[in-house]
């Protein structure tokens, strides 16, 4: 998890890339980075966490980002094997998002970024991830020409893949 610092100033005095908040201001965090990339989940947990037809999450160094107020009220809760969410004990609002394969990133909900705050350029949105989850009925994704998988990429699937097998091996349980 992200480390905690009491101020929103950075330990080299420069002022943060990014902050962000829950919905009712308890949890805050800021970045020393702006994310790397942003990522549109269409996945059911998503969709449902959210209340919306995606979840778009920003990836950040995990050193980058520090719980300025509230770490008390972030609550982690995992609806799967492979990652950990968090979201604010108080209001409920979808925080973050940490893969196990991936234990020096963090994905921030981009939802909770106070855009004020945004020191830098953001990346555009790079992908849309499981679109075979996505809402039918009333949500038409548009033709953005971004990159669509059924799930995970090719490429992050096999990083997941090979995170279990190590998890599997003889002499680690």
């Amino acid at each position: 998890m992200a480390s905690t610092r009491s101020s929103l100033t950075l330990v080299d005095n420069k002022p943060p890339a990014l902050t962000g908040s829950c919905m009712c201001g308890k949890v805050t965090y800021s970045s020393s980075v702006v994310p790397s990339d942003l990522t549109n989940c269409h996945c059911e947990t998503c969709r449902r966490l959210s209340g919306a037809p995606f979840l778009t999450f920003g990836q950040f160094p995990v050193s980058a980002v520090t719980w300025t107020s509230g770490e008390g009220s972030v609550k982690k809760t995992s609806y799967s094997n492979i990652a950990d969410r968090t979201h604010c004990a108080e209001c409920g609002s979808p925080i973050s998002m940490s893969y196990k394969c991936e234990p020096d990133f963090i994905s921030m909900t981009a939802g909770t970024f106070n855009e004020d705050s945004i020191r830098g350029q953001l990346p555009r949105v790079k992908q849309h991830i499981f679109v075979d989850e996505k809402v039918k009925t009333w949500y038409e994704l548009p033709d953005d020409r971004l990159p669509r998988y059924s799930s995970f990429s090719s490429a992050f699937q096999k990083k997941i893949e090979g995170w279990k097998k190590v998890l599997t091996s003889p002499g680690l349980g």
